[in-house]
C-alpha cells in the first residue's frame, strides 16, 4: 500500500458529491413524507420553519460535499483500483479487475466542459455496492473500463487497451434507435407517475386548490356552477395526465438521446444522452439475468423494455445509490428477435410453459373468502342502503377473485435450451395480468436450490422449489414433494458438473 500513488479528484468534483447528496434526498423522499407533511402543517403557524429547514439542509449538503471531495483518494494499480473515502468513518476499498461485474462511463453535463467523466463500477467483492470515481479524464476512464471488462484468457489486463480490443473484437451488431422510438420509451416509462404518487400527499397539505385555484376559477369562469363542476375536475385530471406524459417524453429524449447499441464479440455497449452522456458496457460471461417488461402501454405500442442484470438487487444502502444496469428502454418485436439471439435466448416457440398446480389458488381464495364477509358487514352499515353495500362487496370480491385466477393463469415457468452456439440452458418465469414480464436466468449460474415445505404443504404433500441466483430468487410453488426433491437433486448435480465461468 505504501508504494501506491494516491490521487485526489479535481475541485470541480465537489459538484459531483453535491448532486449525489441531492439525488439521495430525492430517492429517499418517500421515507420523509410524514416529516414533510408535519413541516407543511406547522408552517401555517410558523412561516419561517420550512425556509429554515431548507436553508440548513442546503448548508449541510455543501459542507458535506466539500469534505467528501477533500477526503476522497484513489490509486490505480496493475490489477486493481484502491479507494479511500470518509471523514469520521474511514473506508478503504480495493476493486480487483477480475471481480468487476459492470463498468459505466458517465459524461455528466457539469464535467463535459472540463473533459472529465465519472466511472461507475459494480464489483462482486464490494457487497453489491456501487463505487463511483469522479473527475477522471476520458482516456483514463476508457483504459480502466477496458481493463475491468477484458477477458483475461490470453489477453493480459495491462495490455487491454481500447486499440487492442478493437483489433480482437470486430463489431458483430450495431443498432441506433430513432427519435420516434425514444418518444415511445417516454410513453412507456413509469417513473414520473411513481413520483406523482409519492408527492400527492405532501402536495395536498398545501391547500393550493382551496386557497388559490378554486377562488380564481369561481371569479373568472362565470359559466362554472356546482352542477357542472365535474367538468373542471375532469379537465384538470386530463390536463395533468397529458402534462405527465409530455414530461416523461422530454425526460426520455434527454436521457436516451442518440441511443446507440454496439456488440463486439461478447461485449455489449450502449451509449446515450443529450446533456450527460452515459456509456454502459458488460461482457456476456457476467450476465446473471435478462428481464423483459411489457406494461399495459408497452403492450398497446407493441414494445418491450429489456434489462440485463449482473448483480444481486440492492437493499437500501447508506448513500442511496442505485445499481446501474444495462437497459434498452424500448424494443420492437423485430429488433428483439435479433437481440435475443445475441443474448442466446431461445425462441418463444421452443418454450414449453408450465403452470402451477390448482392448489396455488387456494391461499388467495381463502383470504378473499374470509375478508369478503367482513367487508360486506362494514359496507352494509356504512352505505346509505344496506343492499347497495352488499352489492358493492360482492362486486369487489368477484373482481379480486378474477384477478387471482388471471394471475395464476398467466404465470408460467420453463427450463429450455437455446439453439445458439454455444448453447445456453435457461430457467424462465413469466407473470402479470395487465403487464407481462419475463425473467430469464442462466441455469448453470443458479447458486442454491431449496425445497421448502411448511405445515400446510406437508399436509397436502406439496413443496415449494426456490432457486437462488446472483440476480435474485425465483420459486416454483405447489410441486409434489417427491418431484421437487427429484428436481433439486438433478439440477444440483448438473450445475455442480458445469465448470463454465459465471462471473
Amino acid at each position: 500500500m505504501s508504494e501506491l500513488t494516491w490521487q485526489r479528484t479535481p475541485l470541480i468534483t465537489i459538484a459531483f458529491f453535491l448532486f449525489r447528496q441531492l439525488k439521495q434526498f430525492v430517492t429517499n423522499i418517500s421515507n420523509l413524507i410524514p416529516v414533510l407533511a408535519a413541516v407543511f402543517v406547522a408552517g401555517k403557524n410558523a412561516v419561517w420553519l420550512p425556509f429554515a429547514l431548507a436553508g440548513g439542509y442546503l448548508v449541510f449538503t455543501i459542507i458535506n460535499a466539500v469534505l467528501q471531495q477533500r477526503f476522497f483518494l484513489y490509486a490505480i494499480a496493475e490489477d486493481a483500483v484502491h479507494i479511500r473515502s470518509g471523514l469520521f468513518n474511514r473506508q478503504h476499498l480495493t476493486l480487483k479487475y477480475e471481480r468487476i461485474q459492470q463498468a459505466e462511463i458517465h459524461e455528466a453535463w457539469y464535467f463535459r466542459p472540463f473533459k472529465l467523466t465519472i466511472l461507475s463500477v459494480d464489483s462482486a467483492g464490494s457487497a453489491g455496492k456501487e463505487v463511483m470515481i469522479p473527475g477522471l479524464t476520458m482516456p483514463l476512464a476508457q483504459e480502466l473500463r477496458q481493463r475491468m471488462l477484458a477477458v483475461h484468457e490470453g489477453v493480459p489486463a495491462s495490455s487491454a487497451t481500447p486499440t487492442d480490443a478493437e483489433q480482437h473484437q470486430p463489431t458483430t451488431f450495431e443498432q441506433r434507435f430513432p427519435v420516434s422510438e425514444i418518444v415511445r420509451a417516454g410513453i412507456i416509462d413509469n417513473k414520473l407517475f411513481v413520483l406523482l404518487a409519492v408527492l400527492i400527499y405532501p402536495m395536498s397539505q398545501l391547500d393550493l386548490l382551496e386557497d388559490y385555484v378554486v377562488p380564481w376559477v369561481q371569479a373568472n369562469v362565470s359559466w362554472l356552477s356546482e352542477g357542472n363542476a365535474w367538468l373542471l375536475v375532469s379537465g384538470a385530471v386530463i390536463a395533468g395526465l397529458a402534462l405527465l406524459f409530455l414530461l416523461a417524453i422530454v425526460v426520455s429524449l434527454i436521457t436516451y438521446h442518440d441511443l446507440h447499441l454496439t456488440i463486439q464479440g461478447e461485449r455489449f455497449q450502449a451509449k446515450s444522452g443529450a446533456l450527460s452522456i452515459r456509456t454502459l458496457s458488460f461482457r456476456y460471461p457476467k450476465l446473471q439475468a435478462v428481464y423483459v417488461r411489457r406494461n399495459l402501454r408497452a403492450r398497446l405500442l407493441q414494445r418491450s423494455v429489456v434489462r440485463v442484470s449482473q448483480l444481486q438487487p440492492r437493499q437500501a444502502q447508506a448513500g442511496g445509490q442505485s445499481g446501474q444496469q444495462f437497459i434498452l428502454p424500448v424494443v420492437d418485436a423485430r429488433f428483439f428477435a435479433r437481440f435475443r439471439q445475441e443474448l442466446r435466448l431461445p425462441d418463444q416457440e421452443l418454450v414449453n410453459w408450465q403452470r402451477l398446480s390448482n392448489l396455488a389458488l387456494l391461499g388467495p381464495s381463502m383470504w378473499l373468502a374470509v375478508l369478503a364477509p367482513v367487508a360486506a358487514g362494514v359496507l352494509f352499515f356504512a352505505a346509505e342502503s344496506g343492499v347497495i353495500g352488499l352489492l358493492l362487496s360482492a362486486l369487489g370480491w368477484l373482481l379480486l377473485q378474477i384477478l387471482v385466477v388471471l394471475r395464476w393463469r398467466n404465470y408460467g415457468y420453463s427450463f429450455v435450451s437455446s439453439t445458439t452456439q454455444p448453447a445456453e440452458q435457461w430457467f424462465v418465469v413469466r407473470r402479470g395480468v395487465f403487464s407481462r414480464n419475463e425473467n430469464w436466468y442462466p441455469r448453470h449460474k443458479v447458486q442454491q436450490i431449496d425445497v421448502e415445505q411448511g405445515p400446510w404443504l406437508r399436509l397436502l404433500g406439496f413443496a415449494h422449489l426456490v432457486l437462488h441466483t446472483a440476480a435474485g430468487s425465483e420459486s416454483i410453488e405447489f410441486l409434489p414433494y417427491a418431484e421437487a426433491v427429484k428436481l433439486q437433486q438433478e439440477w444440483t448435480q448438473e450445475i455442480a458438473q458445469n465448470h463454465r465461468r459465471w462471473m
